[in-house]
């Protein structure tokens, strides 16, 4: 039994611990897949329904034809060509465990083009050998294109965990290379009452409410709702918001979400590292029914029950907020990218005892997915 509990704990070290994955990345030198300056047309995580956006999408001015470098060393490991999906695909692994995926190009480099049998079929894939094709950084290896499910030109940039295939963000081996000096911003956010165990403004419907923040492209800024709330029982909360870099009119996903009641954490995401196996668990995070009707999406900041998606991170009650004391309760949301720009939001909410709600915290301290899936989620991944 002492053997167990002690294997156990090891396993739990190991998912808390995200030091042993990170300690590999950028040991080699990362440099640009583009001969000018990165702006981004999306980036890593955005919810869409069924997965996440798994890559950055470079802009290369609307236009085809630039030229594309490996952003590493390594050697070309594989090509595909697609009527749909990446289209002309390029891909590099690199020493450090990691792959890089090129997509979307008009074609490859002359070596790799003259591999390619085009025999009008939709689909073709060619798996090389490490030793046919060896590369180093800043070799140029394609030429961008508008090729597969795209909506215009750009450079669709993945990076994977080479063995497990888990979704790497590329801003952790190119961020050092890219200009971002703009906070996310926060439009307004949602309160879920628990069926029959909260109430929020004197109603079990989940609700919307505005923040009326003036839109400003800073590097920090603290924004203070007035508008006093009122609530009993297990409310969740959602947030609508979006990044911003300067000089594009773009927005992105939020990398890192976290919501405080009176000054302590409840309920964190950092949106890196994603298993290939989580990603239809976005719509469980999002409000996906709201998307539908809307096209807006509201990251939940607690965990739904089974959820497996190891970039988010709650206390014992999942991250569900239990009003149960005749106070006022002092929420926060805090946004950041991954340059550190932060915004944060405060909103007050009064506590309101209400006949109709009971207020009973369930803490889950371990579930099953907690104690074994989520230590073996990187085993249990496919490409």
């Amino acid at each position: 039994m002492k053997a167990v509990s002690i294997f156990i704990l090891l396993l739990l070290i190991s998912c808390g611990d995200d030091s042993v994955q990170r300690s590999t990345f950028n040991v080699q030198r990362y440099v640009s897949p583009v001969d000018y300056d990165i702006q981004l047309a999306g980036n890593f995580g955005e919810p869409r329904p069924w997965h996440f956006h798994g890559g950055i999408d470079v802009k290369t001015g609307n236009q085809e034809g630039k030229q594309i470098f490996s952003i590493a060393d390594g050697y070309v490991s594989r090509l595909t060509v697609n009527k749909y999906g990446f289209g002309n695909a390029i891909y590099v692994a690199h020493p450090d465990g990691h792959t890089s995926v090129y997509c979307h190009l008009q074609r490859f480099a002359p070596q790799y083009e003259a591999l390619l049998q085009r025999t009008g079929k939709d689909t073709l894939s060619m798996v090389l050998p490490s030793t046919q094709f060896p590369v180093k950084a800043g070799d140029l290896i394609a030429i961008s294109g508008n090729t597969g499910h795209s909506t215009g030109p750009h450079l669709h940039l993945e990076i994977h965990d080479t063995e497990t295939w888990v979704m790497r963000d590329p801003l952790r081996f190119l961020g050092h290379l890219i200009a971002d000096s703009v906070a996310p911003q926060a439009h307004s956010f949602m309160a879920i009452p628990m069926q029959g165990e909260g109430v929020f403004n004197g109603t079990q419907d989940k609700q919307t409410f505005g923040f009326g923040a003036p839109d400003i492209k800073v590097q920090r800024s603290t924004f203070n709702l007035q508008r006093e709330f009122t609530a009993w029982g297990r409310v969740g909360f959602a947030l609508w918001a979006d990044d911003y870099a300067q000089d594009v009119h773009h927005h992105y996903g939020i990398r890192h979400m976290q919501l405080l009641v009176d000054g302590r954490e409840v309920f964190c995401s950092d949106v890196d590292s994603i298993p290939i196996s989580c990603q239809p668990e976005v719509n469980q995070w999002g409000d996906y029914d709201h998307w539908r009707h809307t096209r807006i999406w509201y990251m939940k900041a607690y965990r739904e029950p089974r959820m497996r998606l190891p970039i988010l991170h709650t206390d014992i009650h999942r991250g569900i907020v239990t009003f149960s004391e005749e106070r006022p309760y002092h929420l926060s949301f805090v946004l950041r990218d991954y340059q550190n720009n932060q915004a944060t939001y405060h909103f007050q909410v009064q506590g309101r005892r209400n006949k109709s709600v009971r207020p009973h915290p369930k803490g889950t301290l371990l579930d099953d997915y907690q104690l074994f899936d989520q230590c073996l989620w990187p085993y249990i991944t496919y490409k």
